[in-house]
């Protein structure tokens, strides 16, 4: 796989920050594993609350590269963390 680096300096920043296709879908791939990861669990996966930060957090900056894509697979993540918090009380 080539990688590119954007100009660092360009003045349009969606030029720097823009995602080839091969990104995308390595991104895409990324999030959904985690999702049916967390869809098919009974319980908390995580022992450590924060390994589930780490998690969220990796998740949410990953779904935001995404744009309007990545609102969906957040919002998905979103309910299922909740679900599963809920398992915790």
């Amino acid at each position: 796989m080539r990688l590119t680096q954007a100009d660092l300096f360009a003045q349009d920043d969606a030029a720097r920050n823009s995602l080839s296709q091969t990104q995308r879908v390595a991104i895409r791939a990324r999030l959904e594993a985690t999702l049916a990861k967390l869809e098919a669990a009974v319980t908390f996966p995580w022992r450590d609350p924060l390994d589930a930060v780490h998690e969220e957090n990796r998740f949410q900056r990953d779904s935001e590269l995404l744009g309007e894509e990545g609102v969906s697979l957040w919002a998905r993540f979103d309910k299922e963390m909740d679900r599963l918090h809920a398992t915790q009380a």
